[in-house]
This record gives structure tokens, sequence and C-alpha cells, in this order.
């Protein structure tokens, strides 16, 4: 396995414990507290689990077609949850709105917003120099940039919620827009081509 190849396997393992550790404390925090962002993305971080690991077993296969129909049976799968992920944070959003509800602003939500975005910010960062290697590790570091953004989101909505009782479900609102755009981007992924010279060519050289 190349240099190249022994990072991006490790930073999709960082992904998948991130997303699995981050996700569902904020999924539980966000249906405790009523929060349409923050349960939305826990959901959304655990959503990167499957893609992250599917996409490890391949990079560990030398990006070939080993794993090649795993993974786009994976992110077709994942890009239909996102989807419909996104259409249920779009109605919690638009019934918190009018029904004038909203999360208590809390130091665990923001404490949680922070360090969310420390977190994914290092990861996109690290994935953007193997993007230009391989079209999966490209797709790979797109997701990272997404969830990113969505914590700024995220942290946005924590900032705001203190002053402004619908900063929650407007945030969330926002984050149902690009979850979709997500969605349809990651079903692209579903046309990965096959390597031409087969499961050992050893795409991250």
């Amino acid at each position: 396995m190349t240099a190249s190849a022994s990072r991006a396997s490790g930073l999709t393992l960082l992904t998948a414990l991130g997303g699995f550790i981050l996700g569902c404390a904020a999924a539980w925090l966000g249906v405790a507290e009523g929060s349409v962002a923050l349960w939305g993305f826990g959901a959304a971080c655990l959503l990167q689990v499957p893609p992250a690991l599917s996409l490890r077993q391949r990079v560990r296969a030398g990006l070939g077609n080993s794993g090649l129909e795993r993974e786009r049976l994976t992110l077709k799968s994942v890009s239909f949850l996102l989807r419909l992920l996104a259409l249920g944070m779009g109605m919690a959003s638009i019934s918190a709105l009018l029904g004038e509800r909203a999360p208590q602003a809390g130091v665990l939500p923001l404490g949680l917003a922070i360090l969310a975005v420390g977190c994914l910010a290092f990861l996109w960062r690290s994935k953007i120099p193997l993007a230009g290697l391989h079209p999966a590790l490209a797709l790979d570091a797109d997701r990272a940039r997404t969830l990113s953004a969505l914590a700024a989101l995220l942290l946005a909505a924590s900032l705001l919620g203190r002053w402004f009782p619908w900063a929650d479900a407007s945030v969330g609102l926002v984050m149902a827009v690009g979850l979709f755009l997500e969605g349809r981007t990651m079903g692209k992924g579903t046309t990965l081509a096959s390597a031409a010279c087969g499961g050992g060519c050893g795409g991250c050289g």
C-alpha cells in the first residue's frame, strides 16, 4: 500500500468513527432538546459511515474493481436515505416554524457544534490533496465538505438561537435543501466507472 493509499485508508476510518460518534451524540441530543438542526445533522453524520467503510475497503484493495459494485450499491442506498432525511427535516422545520416551537439554547449543543466544526473541517482539509488521485476519493472529499458546511450551519443555529427562537427551524430548512442536493450528487457515484486494469491497479499511487 502506497503512502497516499495508507493516508486515504486512515482518513476513511476516521470519517467512519467521527461520523458514528458525532452522529449518535447529535441525534440523541437533538431529539432530547427538540432541535431539528441537531438531530438532522446527527442523522446525516451517521449516513456517512457506510460510504466511508465501503471506500476504505476499496482503497485497501487498490481502488480497482474489487468492491466497486458494493460501493455503488452503498452510495445508491445512502443517496435515497439522504433525500428521505431531507424531506423529514423540511417537514419538521416547517412544522416548528408554524408552531413557533424552539429548543432551549444550552451549553451542550453549542459545545457539540464547535467540536463538530473542528473535527469535520480537519477531515475535509486532509482529504483535499487526495481528491485528484481517484474519482471515488474526489466524491469522498465532496461529502466531507458538505458535512463541514452542515456543522457550520449547526454552529450558527446554536449561536443565533440564543436571540432568535426561529433560528433552529430555519437552519434545519436550509440543511434539508443541502442534504437533498447532496443526495442527488451522491447518486452520481453509482455511475463510477470500472477500472480498465481490473482489481489491482493501485489507484492511489
